[in-house]
């Protein structure tokens, strides 16, 4: 099966149905959450209420394109009087935002040059060619170039290699090793996207609505988030792995003659041009500045960034010292940085060109994401400016009280895994995370102990098709039946949620400064 119809997989719409009954709902639904007596809130209250009632509506069902849908709350909360224009304005070109669209660019130029795809290669390579070692290999790689890339573009990426290598090797006598190799890159590239700040959606939403939230909060630098993350990462696919090999699915370890195919794609690529040099360079310096900005703070131990020695520069001659320039600098400085001379540096080609054409760009961001989180944020500030937040936080939080914390956090993981079975993950978050907060303080606890694994949960969804752009494109090869993903998932979902109810007690908490007891900084 070509390219082609993986790639429709992963953009598929609803059915015209659906969206036509969202968009009736959502307006009505919108009029009864507005108008009906009762509910117990307050005027304000009422109407973000309303306004977040029907952008989900449209969000879930797709009564609206998902960007212009993701525009209702810069529009309807300052006419219905919640939060000023300005203010719902800014929400949509957040810090946040930036670094994702910064991000986003820096990985075009990845793929435009297609570094991307020799990275995962020489992983692929590295590992080995016996079934196993190709399942562990391509699962390992897709989670790699997860880290840096969108989910979906990781999966595009090594669905033709995958499927080359099971078409070549004729996967009829060992049926269960091109399911779990399908599976084993869809999977991967969602757990690889766990491990960064920039890696999947939730992740950029958490740090979004956490800043916009408690502006006071300790910020999570991309180090610090690695340091913490991408060990629960690696246990994961290797936890994956098994399931797919020796759990769920059984595959036989008798050799394949797999090394000539793997070796065939990396020759196809020949000898790194100077585009293609540059650009991973380029990626590098990138990495290496964004996990150095802050430093990695694990707990107590820390090593320093070279942020703190910019503010000692930025001061020199100025009153206040360096603690004036506290805050100016973030990871979507580099991002924008690093972009924009994308577009200055030569590829070292005799046309001319430059690392990254505009064009490229264009046509390879995901423009509708970025307005989906500009969206959240802004529902965000909705919630706040009303309190909405506190009133729905207030009537959750005794569902807190006696229960041990990793209890509570295994209870919310699940109940998003679950969700995002169904729902976007993005979307999930998006509504989620500004009631999870108030769930917290009220409740006397630090928000981020339900946020973080409510965030990192909602990339869980392993049972359908429907849950993930990459579940859908694996599915689309026609060689996975609805009920082995559903029975293979289910295992996923149980073990994801389990390891990362275990390992956020386990080190994380520690490694983020994440106490029981609510922070000062969080305090109404």
């Amino acid at each position: 099966m070509s390219g082609a119809p993986a790639r429709e997989a992963a953009e598929a719409q609803v059915h015209p149905r659906v969206a036509r009954a969202g968009r009736w709902g959502g307006l009505a639904l919108f009029l009864i959450v507005l108008l009906a007596p009762g509910l117990g809130l307050e005027p304000l209250q009422r109407r973000a209420a309303a306004v977040t009632a029907l952008t989900a509506v449209m969000w879930l069902t797709q009564g609206m394109p998902l960007g212009a849908a993701s525009l209702i709350p810069a529009a309807l909360l300052p006419l219905l009087g919640v939060v000023p224009a300005q203010k719902a304005a800014e929400a949509y070109f957040h810090d946040i935002v930036m670094l994702f669209f910064g991000a986003f660019v820096v990985a075009s130029g990845l793929e435009h040059w297609g570094v991307h795809r020799r990275m995962a290669l020489w992983v692929v390579e590295r590992v080995g060619t016996r079934p196993r070692a190709l399942v562990l290999g391509f699962t390992a790689a897709t989670a790699f170039v997860s880290l840096w890339v969108n989910n979906t573009a990781a999966t595009l990426l090594m669905y033709p290699i995958g499927l080359a290598v099971i078409t070549t090797l004729d996967g009829a006598r060992n049926r269960n090793f091109g399911i779990a190799l399908l599976l084993g890159i869809a999977y991967g590239s969602s757990i690889g996207g766990i491990g960064t700040p920039v890696g999947t959606a939730p992740n950029q939403l958490l740090l979004g609505t956490l800043a916009k939230l408690h502006p006071g909060a300790p910020s999570i630098g991309f180090g610090t988030w690695i340091a913490c993350w991408l060990p629960f990462v690696a246990l994961f696919v290797l936890a994956l792995w098994w399931i797919l090999t020796r759990g769920a699915l059984k595959v036989s370890d008798e050799s394949l003659a797999a090394k000539e195919v793997i070796h065939a794609q990396r020759a196809g690529l020949g000898v790194m041009g100077t585009g293609e040099r540059r650009m991973a360079a380029v990626f590098v310096l990138t990495a290496l500045a964004w996990v150095t900005r802050e430093g990695v703070a694990l707990g107590d131990w820390r090593l320093p960034g070279w942020n703190p020695a910019l503010a000692e520069l930025q001061s020199l001659g100025l009153d206040g010292g360096p603690a004036r320039f506290k805050g100016f600098v973030s990871d979507a400085t580099v991002a924008i940085l690093v972009s924009c001379a994308c577009f200055l540096i030569p590829a070292g080609t005799a046309s001319g060109e430059r690392l990254l054409d505009w064009n490229v760009v264009q046509r390879k961001t995901p423009w509708d994401m970025l307005l989906l989180f500009g969206g959240g944020l802004c529902i965000a500030e909705g919630f706040q400016a009303c309190g909405l937040d506190r009133v729905i936080g207030t009537s959750l939080s005794p569902l807190l009280g006696g229960l041990p914390i990793w209890l509570v956090v295994g209870v919310i993981a699940l109940f998003l895994t679950l969700f995002s079975e169904l729902a976007s993950n993005t979307v999930l978050t998006s509504l989620m995370l500004p009631i999870l907060s108030q769930t917290a303080v009220q409740g006397g606890h630090d928000p981020r102990l339900l946020m973080i694994p409510a965030a990192v949960a909602a990339s869980l969804g392993f049972m359908l098709p429907v849950a993930t752009p990459p579940n859908a494109i694996a599915f689309a090869s026609g060689r996975i039946p609805m009920a082995t993903m559903l029975r293979v998932g289910l295992w996923v979902d149980v073990v994801g949620v389990g390891l990362l109810t275990a390992c956020f007690e386990l080190w994380i908490r520690s490694g983020l400064g994440i106490e029981s007891t609510l922070p000062d900084w969080a305090r109404p």
